[in-house]
């Protein structure tokens, strides 16, 4: 086991494709492309991702709204559109990201959703597709003008959206408590709830779930 772990990330670094390195946290689609292509991690199926355990508290929120229609921005390479496929009842998935070849692996892995390569700060699929809850898990703490990423969410709709506590030479900024996370989003929404879901001692991901208003920032 051992010896075939290390020969797989042997293999990793020896294909690692020449791209330049994320700039103070911020990496262009060509980086995230990437190492989409050669992380096995994102080709795995969903029940043996490291985030099972936020998608199915995610999941279970949808499933008591009895939502139908999901928007989820930032939706990687389709395990958390196959996690709700296999642990709600939605009937429809619209997936964006900015990257082509998370795109493509997620379409290959859950055909029953839609995925569409897009830029969260400037997309006009909120107005084209109907949604009864918009998810954006694990995105902001990767986007400078996150901000901007939320002002496109439509007014009205239920959002649930995930941050971390801990760097990433991916992430622009990560949260320490409930209260900072509040303090940079809750003028953006109606009744937003923030709390803490811990993994570890160390690692902690924000929720948080509340209706978009109609604030510009």
């Amino acid at each position: 086991m051992i010896r075939a772990r290390l020969m797989h990330y042997a293999k990793r670094m020896l294909n690692r494709p020449s791209v330049p390195p994320p700039v103070k946290g911020v990496a262009d689609a060509e980086w995230y492309d990437a190492n989409y292509r050669i992380s096995a991690n994102y080709a795995a199926p969903y029940w043996e991702s490291e985030y099972l355990f936020l998608w199915s508290v995610l999941a279970d929120r949808i499933r008591s709204a009895h939502a139908r229609r999901i928007l989820d921005i930032g939706c990687g390479s389709g395990q958390f559109a196959s996690c709700l496929f296999g642990l709600t009842t939605i009937e429809s998935y619209t997936g964006l990201d900015f990257s082509a070849q998370a795109v493509g692996m997620a379409q290959r892995a859950c055909p029953q959703g839609h995925f569409v390569v897009g830029d969260a700060t400037a997309t006009t699929i909120h107005d084209e597709v109907p949604h009864d809850i918009l998810t954006c898990t694990e995105v902001l703490e990767h986007v400078p003008a996150d901000h901007l990423v939320i002002e496109r969410f439509k007014p009205g709709t239920r959002c649930i959206c995930t941050v971390p506590n801990f760097p990433h030479e991916t992430h622009v900024r990560h949260f320490t408590s409930v209260e900072q996370v509040a303090d940079r989003y809750t003028r953006f929404f109606d009744g937003l709830d923030v709390w803490a879901l811990r993994r570890s001692p160390s690692q902690v991901f924000f929720v948080m779930d509340g209706k978009r208003n109609h604030h510009r920032g």
